[in-house]
């Protein structure tokens, strides 16, 4: 859950300006996707708007093909046709006019479709007649750039968002809210980046499986491909939410009645402490017994309290492998509680 987290302080101007370094590093990256992104939107508008071109015959002047890395072929072919009685010469096969790099045998299949002398329909743009190609297809080309771009696209956004947070002064915590209720977890979830981080590896596999099976510009396929990564990534997102919400709270917190409660556990029995009876927090590092220097440290939250006779105890309200979370854990705790926490 997002809250305010009270150690980001200051105007927002002051915490823009604190994260300007990544500020700049974001814009960066986020021209040199959306130039990209751009060029697909373009181009995929343009071939949709050619289905409304008008053709004139036209004539092969050159077909060979070129042979590129990893065994596969770039297809030129050139061709003549005349508008309005003035000649002009074409080399796109598609309006996409992205580059037609194939296997030997799909380069011999447009090599033979399109032989020297062959008589063909050329679709041109009636506001420019040089703005031609020959085949005006919604191919799934389009939807195959577009997985290649989405791990790119995904990281900008993904950068954004984060940005976003830490100007407004806000922070992922492992919370709930329920009702004047505060419960605190175990984990946090993040069912987003979950969702997120599983759409960037299906995009990755599948862009591979696409490339090496040929089928980049099979519409069905691509569309095919589209809906397994939507899917299964909105089923991810929706199974890591359903566990966030199930999870048991290790700590609750009652804004109404001031009163923090411990739920029961196979240790421990359910304990409730007034708010007015708590007197400090702090931050305990360790290891396990046995694991070495190089295992994670365990960083805990410990609440200490007034029980009834008048003796202090304490009990652990938070555990996490997480230090930054831990820390931010800490600073929620005490502007809840009004106890300084020691570190």
């Amino acid at each position: 859950m997002f809250v305010k987290s009270p150690s980001e302080s200051g105007s927002w101007r002051e915490r823009l300006l604190n994260a300007s370094p990544a500020v700049f590093g974001l814009l960066v990256w986020s021209l040199i996707v959306l130039v990209p992104d751009g060029l697909l939107l373009f181009l995929t508008a343009k071939n949709i708007a050619a289905q409304w071109y008008p053709s004139v015959p036209g004539e092969i002047t050159h077909s060979a093909e070129q042979r590129e890395v990893n065994e596969s072929f770039d297809t030129k072919v050139r061709f003549r046709y005349t508008v309005n009685g003035q000649e002009f010469t074409g080399q796109r096969l598609h309006f996409l006019n992205l580059r037609d790099v194939s296997r030997p045998s799909k380069a011999q299949l447009t090599l033979t479709r399109y032989p020297v002398g062959q008589q063909v329909d050329v679709i041109y743009n009636p506001n420019d007649p040089s703005d031609s190609a020959l085949d005006r297809t919604l191919n799934g080309m389009p939807l195959s750039f577009a997985l290649f771009l989405l791990p790119f696209n995904l990281l900008m956004l993904g950068g954004w968002k984060w940005i976003s947070r830490r100007v407004r002064g806000l922070r992922s915590l492992p919370l709930r809210r329920e009702g004047d209720r505060w419960f605190v977890l175990p984990t946090n979830g993040q069912p987003w980046v979950v969702a997120l981080t599983i759409a960037s590896l299906l995009s990755f596999v599948a862009i591979f499986v696409v490339g090496i099976g040929g089928w980049s510009d099979d519409l069905t396929v691509m569309i095919a491909v589209w809906m397994a990564i939507v899917a299964l990534s909105s089923l991810a997102y929706w199974h890591t939410r359903s566990l966030v919400r199930r999870e048991k709270p290790v700590l609750i917190l009652d804004d109404g009645l001031s009163i923090v409660t411990w739920p029961p556990s196979a240790e421990m029995p359910e304990l409730s402490v007034a708010r007015s009876r708590l007197l400090a927090m702090e931050v305990s590092d360790d290891r396990q017994s046995g694991c070495d220097e190089s295992s994670s440290l365990t960083f805990s939250i410990l609440l200490r309290f007034n029980v009834n006779d008048g003796q202090s105890a304490q009990r652990v309200v938070f555990q996490t492998t997480n230090s930054l979370e831990a820390t931010s854990m800490l600073e929620w705790l005490e502007e809840w509680t009004g106890l300084p926490g020691q570190r």
